[in-house]
């Protein structure tokens, strides 16, 4: 169990009163056109009067390549080493047993690393900053910034995924892992469209350049921080080229096709899975609905369709697919209302063998898969997959989706993914997954150089779809120059292509001692198409970490007094994701102390999840909002004000303080001593606060939505409904001028 200290005690601490050693982290990324670095700062500190080793496992992009770790201990200043990862490990136990401080980054799987920080003294503070690039790619006119900060809850053995003890990430409700960001803009997309689905932003010029910071400095590490950015250039074809003291010259190839849109398009069969396991509760679960629902209202009558919901268990709406008519639609549609995340765990595998099996008109068979991808065992389902011939277009949902994971799925099957953010629009997703669908793919894709390079990266380039950016490189041995062309033959064999041109005029080749950020990571991209013992001896030279490779740094402490003894393990938790599991409604940062937990019991939480915790007692003066009742009515209206959103959306007091619960109305719980009541569940409390207030003179600010869903819910605790009489004397007692404004 984790205890909130006072606000000048920063950090975490157990139930023992020890601390968790992470202290901050802060995020800067750089964008020139379509290549972006960024370097990640974790800063460790051992508050303890014992020797530590902190252990924190947390997510970066699956497509990050990482070049670099710098460490600074005191007034040192040390670089990591890549290490073939069996002798990494050995090392790094041979220096916590020495004494000698000692760090290790490795990849468990794409998108998850394990930081180990050994042998942090007694008030010892170690920065670690990781350093990694990203290739992003346009999907028409528009580009999204993804960065993960905590890892959600998954189902299944982390076992079999690989994972040791150590490594597991566990999710605590009260864990404050804050972070800061700030990321800059050059090049094509100095004047894009900035817009954040997730935060809060503040956008400033920055000389040619703009910069996008966090607007309330901080935020809590529970979401995915997205950044949509739209630029009016439609083209992104370019060249860039790099010397490698190594292979030669390394170029990059990054084409954005442009493919015709047919005068008809054949029937189309798709099978719509969707996750109704018990962690798409919620946002998730609504973000689902949402999918489904427009995907049924573009499908034409001479596509083939079929509905499987799947959990613990999986079910199929139709035992084989059928013609999308009129009457088929409407029994999906009214099957939609029924659906809820309330089948259990995510047995995946089976419910895509499930829709796998289901038969056919002789088309290609095409899956749409609806999950937050928050399962273990990926590595297998992926492989069922591959193998079924079906092409997987997912959508990962949720406020911390396992990205890799559904980007993989998708990739592997000549498919497609889509990322959707609660609070981002849903609509323009399913569209553009729609179109890749019912448009033609290229099937034989190949890009001509000026000159014979000695390998291509990847060798064989899989499904092209129109408007997303394709990134392909090269190695030369001498400088190459003049046109590139991208060659797309259709499946009825008509052919299109696009030429830019290699002027090293332009691309300027500027002397290296070592590999470049574009070498290293088309090197990366390389290594999964070798075999393991290749793929490690390429990743030591190029110094990537890899599967097969971590990084390593060990600082000899040869002028300090070493204890003789093994350190104490600190394990970093994760912060619960937003809305996981319906824990609530994840609405946008907006404050600083958004991410503060609120001060009140929480009982509401699923069993499997954190469990009974227990928040600070004392409510803070920045919780004290001064909003009227008429605002905080009308906040409550909002959230029961989306499409299918029936049940009660305010379950709990942190619900009722993001609505803006007015002081006055605080002050009524306070009176009525129920809030320290070890045995009156906080919904209950909350329901009845609520219902009290529906019932007195401004009831009727209640709008029919959410005076429904408070009667049904009240139907359902007769304790809620005793108290609500109670909590209406009460709110009775205040004066018209206490009201406010808006109640006079």
């Amino acid at each position: 169990m984790y205890m909130v200290e006072p606000a000048d005690q920063f950090g975490l601490f157990t139930n023992t009163n020890t601390n968790i050693p992470l202290q901050s982290v802060k995020v800067k990324s750089a964008f020139d056109n379509l290549f972006c670095q960024s370097s990640i700062t974790q800063t460790y500190l051992n508050s303890e009067q014992k020797t530590i080793e902190a252990v924190y496992t947390f997510p970066l992009p699956s497509k990050a390549v990482l070049l670099d770790l710098r460490v600074t201990i005191g007034k040192r200043e040390l670089r990591g080493l890549i290490v073939e990862k069996k002798s990494a490990e050995e090392q790094y136990e041979e220096a916590i047993v020495k004494g000698d401080t000692s760090i290790m980054l490795e990849q468990l799987q794409p998108g998850m690393y394990t930081m180990n920080v050994g042998n942090i003294m007694a008030g010892e503070e170690i920065s670690v900053v990781v350093v990694f690039a990203e290739l992003y790619t346009c999907q028409g006119e528009s580009l999204r910034y993804f960065l993960p900060t905590t890892i959600a809850p998954r189902y299944g053995n982390p076992e079999e995924a690989g994972l040791e003890p150590h490594q597991l990430p566990e999710s605590e409700m009260l864990s404050e892992n804050r972070f800061q960001l700030e990321i800059s803009f050059t090049g094509v997309l100095a004047e894009a469209e900035l817009e954040s689905p997730s935060h809060n932003i503040s956008v400033s010029r920055s000389g040619p350049g703009k910069v996008v910071r966090l607007a309330t400095g901080k935020a809590c590490m529970d979401r995915d921080f997205v950044l949509n950015i739209r630029s009016s250039r439609k083209n992104h074809d370019s060249i860039i080229i790099e010397h490698d003291p190594i292979a030669g010259y390394v170029a990059l190839a990054s084409f954005t096709p442009q493919l015709p849109v047919p005068e008809k398009v054949p029937a189309k069969s798709i099978k719509i899975v969707v996750d109704c396991s018990g962690s798409m509760a919620g946002d998730s679960m609504t973000q689902a609905r949402q999918a489904i629902n427009d995907i049924l209202n573009l499908l034409r009558p001479e596509d083939f369709f079929n509905l499987v919901t799947f959990g613990s268990t999986s079910k199929a709406l139709f035992n084989k697919q059928v013609q999308a008519d009129k009457i088929n639609i409407t029994r999906a549609r009214r099957y939609l209302r029924s659906i809820d995340a309330d089948m259990g765990g995510t047995e995946m595998q089976q419910a895509l063998e499930t829709a796998i099996e289901i038969t056919g008109p002789p088309i290609p068979q095409d899956v749409l898969l609806i999950t937050d991808g928050e399962v273990w065992e990926g590595d297998k389902i992926v492989r069922t997959a591959r193998e079924s011939g079906h092409r997987f277009f997912t959508i990962g949902v949720g406020s911390a989706v396992s990205e890799s994971f559904v980007q993989q799925l998708a990739a592997e099957t000549d498919g497609a993914c889509e990322l959707v953010a609660p609070r981002e629009q849903m609509a323009d997703k399913i569209v553009r997954h729609c179109q890749r669908i019912y448009l033609p793919k290229a099937d034989k894709v190949e890009i001509e150089w000026p000159i014979s390079p000695k390998k291509k990266i990847p060798q064989i380039i899989k499904a092209v779809y129109d408007g997303d950016t394709l990134h392909c490189f090269a190695l030369f041995a001498e400088l190459p120059e003049g046109p590139v062309t991208l060659t797309m033959t259709l499946v009825d064999g008509k052919t299109f292509a696009q030429t830019v041109s290699l002027d090293n005029r332009k691309n300027p080749v500027a002397g290296r001692n070592t590999p470049g950020p574009i070498t290293r990571m088309a090197i990366h991209r390389s290594l999964k198409e070798m075999e393991e013992d290749e793929a490690a001896k390429l990743a030591v030279e190029y110094q990537l970490l890899s599967p097969w490779t971590n990084f390593l740094v060990v600082d000899e402490q040869t002028g300090r007094e070493k204890t003789g003894e093994l350190p104490q393990l600190r394990k970093v938790p994760q912060t619960l994701a937003a809305g996981w599991g319906g824990t609530g409604s994840v609405i946008l940062e907006s404050a600083p102390n958004m991410c503060e937990p609120p001060c009140f019991i929480r009982r509401s939480l699923p069993a499997e999840t954190v469990g009974e915790v227990r928040f600070c007692l004392e409510v803070t003066d920045e919780l004290r909002l001064q909003t009227t009742p008429a605002e905080f009515i009308e906040k409550c209206n909002q959230r029961h004000s989306w499409p299918f959103r029936r049940s009660l959306q305010l379950k709990d007091f942190k619900d009722l303080l993001d609505c803006g619960l007015p002081d006055k109305f605080l002050a009524v719980i306070e009176e009525a001593g129920l809030k320290f009541d070890p045995d009156l569940a906080e919904e209950i409390i909350v329901l009845a606060l609520l219902l009290g207030l529906s019932r007195s003179s401004v009831g009727q600010l209640f709008d029919a939505k959410t005076l429904k869903a408070l009667n049904q819910a009240a139907s359902r605790q007769p304790a809620a409904k005793k108290l609500a009489e109670l909590y209406k004397k009460m709110l009775a007692g205040i004066s018209d001028d206490d009201w406010g404004a808006n109640f006079a």
